[in-house]
């Protein structure tokens, strides 16, 4: 019994160090910030209202930017809009915002459907990327998967096309000993950021399968993964340790596989990514409002990047800030921007 103590009491203590500590190859993936990205300065005394609509897995990220912007601004009123499929964009398409943000380009039909609403396209600002990496264990020979193959492995509707649940790793072409071996999922469920990704990218908006387990967080999956060699798991670009290692991934089967680096991420190679935008609804030769305005400028500064790359997203690199920022920003002098916020998981 006191060995059984003391076993949980340091696998309890591992997992707690496993979370606390930054991830072990975040170096690799953490971009630094550019020196040359302008910073912020409140310009002016802004006041009026900003209407904005937000996507559910936007909301930390847009809500850190927006507490800074109003503690900048006391005058400035900022009002979130409610929304009724959280994908951001209803609210701007009833006129009841002036700013949605989302976690994607918007898609034809919407993007036609704006243009009814208000007779002009809606300004698009790409604001940080964001990515996630499939773990295994260190010893699983795989090389590789593909969309298809995850949809298989994690997601119930499979509509992605494969005609069966892939619940063994012989199925994916491991053979020998790891022929039979069952597939154990790991990562994210409910309302996380991270689990809305994954079921949005690769369920193609299905629903995860109930055996998967539920982790605290992406280093819990990393840790998860790590001690169970027939385990996979989903979650934040970065999270790699020595017991586990990040699958390069295909979006078509027999495709090309791309590994989860900072250059594929930002290049749009590595298919579990992708951008985050602002629309914004203003006719193409009219200024945009002062509070629109104050976000934006707020967003592509150094202070704003840094927030996103600190909640874990891939911020916007600088020459993508530079030619943004030219439509937008004056010069600014440095500003602080108080607390840093947490890491997402």
């Amino acid at each position: 019994m006191r060995f059984r103590h003391l076993v949980l009491g340091l696998y309890l203590i591992t997992t707690v160090i496993l979370v606390l500590l930054p991830p072990a190859n975040w170096a690799q993936m953490r971009p630094i910030l550019s020196s040359s990205l302008p910073s912020y300065l409140p310009q002016g005394d802004i006041s009026g209202t900003l209407n904005i609509s937000v996507a559910e897995t936007l909301k930390p990220l847009v809500r850190a930017w927006l507490d800074t912007v109003a503690a900048r601004h006391p005058k400035l009123k900022i009002a979130v809009a409610s929304e009724k499929s959280g994908n951001g964009l209803d609210a701007l398409l009833e006129h009841r915002t002036d700013v949605a943000a989302m976690p994607r380009r918007l898609m034809a039909g919407e993007l036609a459907e704006f243009v009814r609403e208000y007779g002009y396209e809606p300004t698009e600002v790409p604001i940080a990327s964001d990515a996630l990496a499939i773990y295994v264990h260190r010893d699983n020979p795989l090389t590789g998967l593909s969309l298809e193959e995850l949809d298989a492995m994690f997601c119930r509707e499979r509509q992605r096309g494969v005609p069966f649940d892939i619940d063994s790793w012989g199925l994916v072409g491991v053979m020998d000993e790891w022929f039979e071996a069952p597939v154990q999922l790991y990562g994210r469920n409910g309302t996380s950021a991270i689990s809305a990704f994954f079921q949005e990218e690769v369920c193609k908006h299905g629903s995860l399968l109930p055996k998967l387990i539920d982790a605290e967080g992406s280093a819990s999956v990393v840790l998860d993964v790590g001690g169970n060699p027939h385990g996979i798991g989903f979650g934040a670009v970065g999270y790699e340790t020595s017991m586990v290692k990040p699958l390069p991934i295909a979006s078509v089967k027999g495709g090309r596989y791309i590994e989860p680096t900072l250059q594929t991420v930002r290049d749009g190679s590595y298919p579990l990514r992708r951008n985050l935008y602002l629309y914004i609804a203003k006719p193409p030769k009219a200024p945009p409002t002062h509070p629109s305005e104050e976000i934006v400028r707020y967003v592509l500064s150094r202070q704003g990047q840094q927030v996103a790359l600190d909640l874990g997203y891939i911020p916007l690199a600088s020459d993508e800030v530079t030619r943004l920022r030219a439509k937008w920003a004056t010069p600014s002098t440095i500003v602080s921007t108080g607390e840093t916020p947490s890491p997402r998981s």
